[in-house]
């Protein structure tokens, strides 16, 4: 069986309906208890109660969980914060009260079948991603005249409660409908949010504000709020018509579309309906089971149709910003599910990498955001993807302008400042490395001294591939690394004005490969790091190796990265995380929303059954099917060894074919990428960009790995002399 082969793993819409399932089956539980007590009760007095009690539960889980975070991840998004908080009052106080008057399966179809009307007509305007199916509308118009048929019978005396009075009935209908149109807002607000890496937790902690304060006003108001006997059905409250289904309806709205949900939720007035046969009350209605039956067909009809056209869906075009380095494999990828790429080259890609040169329906060259948006909407672009992390900050304006899928966007420079990066990972109560930026090499030395020690490690705010990432042990170390950072620039081209000063971390480094979509990871491979530092204090990879998925480090890397992604809103894309396994339990050393460098496609699907390029294509293709596979995609299938070139000398060319015939005779040895053509001259290798390449080792004998790599280190010594 192949690492996509989930038998019985439900699909994401399968994720999405059942807790939106059960939430209105618990609706419409509290609907019909509400509609018993509420007729001698203050609905105020109830209202305060639970939600006091609700607030305070999901804030001190919050708090627990994220310290701080919660409070830097409000202030980002505090104006769909204020929102969700204005919608949850508006639809809790008038369902509440709109249960005084009219039945409660009618104020259940009201408050909640307005739903997909609006979100049909508003969901695009809220949030730009949404998108809506033909059936969909149709569901919501044929749930709409139902809902109409059921409202003339609650006027005219056709409903299950009889006859009530017009001025009470219209009054009812009124707070229902406001209701329902602000519960659906509260949909589209609510998957906002998440789409902004609020967990449910998170929004149930922070939506509930205006909620409190207004029921405790209309408390203090009344003559008599009768406390004492609204605390019980207040907890009774809290339990059933909150905190569960609440958190069940988040769980729902994180995995499924707001138009989806919002059908869903129609549900309720069947369960509703059937609760009232227990009351001696009430008689059946002809009517509204009827209509009840016909909403019923309608939902199914939409949810259907969405999860029919999204597993048949042709994938769109796709934007790859920077095609380079691994990005360099994408389009051929992309092309074997059927999806067409453009390419968009940034302001300042990184030169130094190999681009692909084929593959593209168009290729543009980016001077402006505006015009680069217009040409990639005429394009039908529907998707954008950094190709190399010169391309992280462009792929994201892109999508958040194009309102495509992409990465949260409260604070983008977190996913290329690496001051930055360091910053999101303390907001949201994460382990993370002690780090300064400065222009002030002194104000670094007095940093080290004082707070992380020595040694120390310095590096430019937002370069990549190990450039100029130098550990010093002195002050006069320090100094000479600073000088030399900020008089250079980094890989793109950027001057270095600041520079960034990081604890040393020690421990074992991992990396982990990563894609996501809508904020669901799957995680592609994980490896262990064996560098060496070379004179100069330049810190270069020597070789790594994959680990068995259920090794216990590499769980605990594992879970701790998905909470990076999290911290640093990376949500649809590829994530390529360097993470310590220090003492007291993993740090990130640094994260790139992009593809991993130094991939060979072809040799991770042998050796892990899968790769990162794999899942990245899948995920933009064939996002559902791509949500289908674990958590944790890959196997280890056989062991491979990535084994980094190093030119050691001050000088010295690429070697021929003829010359690496004794590394291509080595048992092990699978395959060689070579960064430059043969005869073109080394510098001495520092980093990345000036290895000559990388050869991967091959063999479930890991003593034969073991030989090979060393024979491969002693023919090295005079591979790159000239011939």
């Amino acid at each position: 069986m192949s690492s996509q082969d989930v038998p019985g793993r439900p699909s994401v819409i399968g994720r999405g309906v059942a807790p939106v399932v059960c939430y209105a089956f618990m609706t419409a539980v509290v609907n019909v208890y509400a509609g018993r007590v509420f007729q001698s009760l203050d609905p105020a007095a109830v209202a305060a109660i639970s939600f006091s009690l609700t607030g305070v539960l999901f804030a001190a889980l919050e708090l627990g969980t994220r310290g701080s975070g919660i409070v830097a991840m409000v202030r980002a998004r505090w104006r769909d914060v204020v929102a969700i908080n204005v919608t949850t009052a508006m639809a809790w106080l008038t369902v509440l009260f709109s249960l005084k008057y009219i039945e409660p399966a009618i104020v259940n179809v009201l408050s909640l079948a307005v739903g997909p009307v609006f979100v049909a007509l508003a969901g695009p305007i809220l949030r730009r991603s949404s998108k809506t199916v033909a059936a969909e509308m149709g569901a919501s118009a044929g749930i709409f005249v139902l809902i109409l048929a059921l409202t003339w019978g609650s006027l005219t005396g056709r409903s299950a409660v009889g006859q009530i009075g017009h001025r009470e009935a219209v009054l009812g209908v009124g707070l229902a409908v406001v209701s329902g149109l602000a519960s659906a807002a509260n949909i589209v607000l609510s998957k906002r949010l998440s789409d902004s890496a609020f967990s449910p937790k998170s929004v149930l902690a922070v939506r509930f504000f205006i909620t409190i304060a207004a029921s405790w006003l209309m408390v203090g108001a009344a003559a008599q709020p009768r406390l004492a006997q609204s605390l019980l059905p207040g907890l009774v409250l809290t339990a059933i018509s909150v905190v569960v289904p609440l958190y069940l309806l988040q769980l729902g709205v994180k995995h499924a579309e707001p138009m989806t949900v919002s059908l869903l939720v129609c549900l309720g007035p069947g369960f509703a309906l059937a609760f009232q046969l227990f009351d001696r009350r009430l008689t059946v209605s002809p009517l509204s089971v009827g209509c009840i039956m016909g909403i019923t067909a309608l939902v199914a009809w939409g949810v259907v149709t969405r999860h029919r056209a999204q597993r048949h869906a042709q994938p769109g075009r796709v934007a790859i910003v920077d095609a380079y380095s691994t990005g360099r494999h994408l389009p051929a990828a992309l092309r074997a599910y059927g999806a067409e790429c453009v390419h968009v080259q940034s302001s300042s890609p990184d030169l130094h990498l190999v681009p692909a040169e084929e593959g593209f329906v168009r290729q543009l060259s980016h001077d402006d955001v505006d015009a680069t948006v217009g040409e990639l909407r005429r394009l039908q672009v529907g998707l954008v993807v950094a190709g190399a992390e010169s391309g992280v900050e462009l792929a994201d304006q892109l999508s958040a302008a194009l309102g495509t899928p992409g990465n949260g966007m409260s604070r983008p420079g977190s996913r290329r400042n690496k001051y930055e990066m360091v910053t999101a990972l303390r907001d949201a109560g994460l382990p993370h490395a002690a780090t300064i930026l400065s222009r002030d090499v002194d104000e670094i030395v007095g940093w080290v001294e004082r707070v992380a020690g020595w040694p120390v490690v310095m590096k430019p705010v937002a370069s990549a591939g190990t450039d100029n990432v130098v550990t010093c042990a002195t002050p006069e170390q320090v100094r000479a690394a600073f000088d030399k950072i900020v008089a250079g620039v980094d890989r793109y081209g950027r001057n270095n004005t600041e520079v960034i000063a990081q604890e040393f971390l020690a421990g074992d480094e991992y990396f982990v490969n990563t894609v996501s979509r809508h904020g669901e990871h799957r995680t592609a491979e994980i490896w262990r790091y064996y560098k060496r530092q070379v004179p100069g204090g330049h810190i270069i990879f020597d070789h790594h190796e994959p680990v068995r998925a259920d090794d216990a480090d590499a769980v605990a890397i594992e879970r701790y990265t998905r909470q990076v992604l999290d911290a640093l809103e990376i949500r649809n894309g590829a994530g390529h995380s360097e993470v310590m396994l220090t003492a007291r339990g993993p740090v990130l050393v640094e994260c790139g929303a992009r593809l991993g460098g130094g991939q060979v496609p072809e040799i991770n699907m042998r050796c892990l059954g899968t790769s990162q390029m794999h899942l990245l294509a899948l995920a933009a293709a064939r996002p559902a099917e791509f949500l289908r596979h674990p958590p944790v995609a890959y196997r280890l299938l056989e062991h491979p060894r990535h084994v980094s070139l190093i030119n050691a000398g001050e000088g010295g060319v690429v070697p021929t074919a003829e010359a690496m015939a004794g590394i291509h005779a080595l048992p092990s040895y699978a395959y060689t990428v070579m960064a430059m053509p043969a005869g073109h001259p080394l510098p001495r290798t520092i980093d990345v960009v000036s290895s000559p390449g990388f050869v991967y080792l091959i063999s479930d004998d890991p003593a034969q790995i073991t030989a090979d790599y060393r024979e491969l280190r002693r023919i090295e010594q005079t591979l790159y002399e000239p011939r």
